[in-house]
């Protein structure tokens, strides 16, 4: 391996149990090492009857990694001045550790025994089953929350790993159980296809020695199977969710789109930007609060994912302007297709998206986020090197032709949630 200096040249490498690693120099100033470890376990991979256990799993594999105590690891990371957690997603769950740069050996142990040696203990499931449930309720009656729940269920089929949100439900909670955990745990954590990404000063013939010998080859398994992924049909194209108690409604429109591999996502993301993606610059925010006044915020978001991916507009209003926000929403998201970007507004928002890169190498924390994306996406070692080049490349034209396909309002769905109108 070569000598890394540079976070944004990251360096791939596979170990000898097959599992591929990106390597990360950590910014100059940074005296702290993360490393993350992403396993094919996120709930998409869950069976349909037992809805929240990948999301209880993530949950418990970080709270007594090798039978610690949950006493003993907080008063272990809390000396040591590190972090242990974990994260969920559709596709993924993700194990994350930060910590001094001098603490790697003892912080590597009991993040290896987090990956391959959780202790799934009674307490500890009945705990993670009570949050989830508390989840659940907050699902229900929270605008904001609910709102994306069926906007989902809605652009996605019976079936389709990102139907979900994760925690499912009630009665799904009540059948996860200790041995179901176990048996997720072994046929997906430890899987083959997993990632690592390691941000780190160490030599990097010490850190690849360190990790042989935590990730050896007998640890691993075979890869689970792919979920399926049947065609987004959208049912149900409008729908208002009748929430009382409360003061906002929550609007969401979205579709499904491509995945992260595609070779329009560099136009689909500056679309997002300028839709809704830059505080304060994008469209959604100057038009509809700025100009009209009409929501407490705006927003939106493209979720590209391995397997394909959505986009979703969001905002907050009240009840009253319900349905001129929603003509204001859609409006906006048609006028990507219809009509060409002006160069000067893609260019402010081109440019304030290329301007947040040098900000991710502020800590080796966020830095990091970039070496797992990286890892995860198998894009190469010098992605974010060359992607403020990639994007400057794109002209409105192409942005146009994007949106014809990628961004449109021909198959989204629009849900609204909160009070009635008076």
């Amino acid at each position: 391996m070569s000598e890394r200096r540079d976070p944004l040249l990251m360096e791939r490498t596979t170990l000898q149990s097959g599992l591929e690693v990106i390597l990360q120099s950590p910014p100059a100033s940074a005296r702290s090492f993360s490393i993350s470890y992403v396993a094919p376990a996120g709930w998409g991979f869950e069976p349909a009857d037992t809805e929240g256990l990948a999301t209880v799993a993530a949950k418990l594999v970080v709270g007594r990694p090798g039978k610690r105590s949950r006493e003993d690891l907080a008063r272990t990371l809390d000396r040591l001045g590190a972090s242990l957690t974990a994260s969920i997603a559709a596709e993924t769950a993700e194990i994350t550790l930060w910590g001094p740069q001098d603490s790697w050996a003892p912080l590597l142990e009991i993040f290896a025994d987090a990956v391959f040696r959780p202790y799934f203990a009674s307490d500890e499931l009945g705990r993670a089953r009570r949050q989830l449930e508390e989840r659940q309720l907050r699902q229900m009656v929270q605008p904001d929350l609910r709102a994306e729940r069926e906007l989902l269920a809605r652009v996605f089929p019976e079936g389709h790993p990102y139907r979900s949100t994760g925690i499912g439900n009630a009665r799904s909670a009540a059948r996860i159980s200790l041995e179901g955990l176990r048996r997720f745990h072994r046929s997906h954590y430890p899987a083959r296809g997993s990632v690592l990404a390691v941000t780190s000063r160490a030599p990097p013939r010490d850190l690849r020695l360190s990790l042989e010998r935590h990730f050896p080859a007998a640890e691993f398994c075979s890869d689970p199977p792919v979920p399926s992924l049947p065609a987004a049909s959208p049912r149900g194209r409008r729908l208002n969710v009748t929430i009382k108690g409360q003061s906002q409604v929550a609007v969401r429109v979205g579709a499904s789109t491509i995945a992260r591999s595609d070779p329009s996502y560099p136009e689909l993301f500056l679309l997002n930007e300028v839709l809704g993606g830059r505080p304060l610059l994008s469209r959604l925010f100057q038009r509809i609060r700025e100009q009209h006044g009409l929501v407490y915020h705006a927003s939106s978001e493209l979720e590209a994912m391995r397997w394909s991916g959505y986009w979703e507009a969001v905002a907050g209003t009240d009840p009253a302007t319900r349905d001129r926000v929603v003509g204001f929403m859609l409006h906006e998201i048609e006028n990507l297709s219809s009509d060409l970007i002006p160069q000067a507004e893609l260019e402010r928002i081109r440019e304030s998206a290329l301007g947040s890169l040098p900000l991710e190498l502020d800590t080796t924390a966020s830095a990091h986020e970039l070496a797992v994306d990286v890892a995860y996406h198998r894009l190469p070692g010098d992605f974010y090197r060359t992607w403020p080049a990639r994007l400057r490349r794109v002209s409105p034209r192409e942005l146009r032709a994007a949106a014809e396909t990628g961004f449109t309002t021909g198959h989204a769905v629009v849900v609204t949630a909160g009070p009635p109108a008076p």
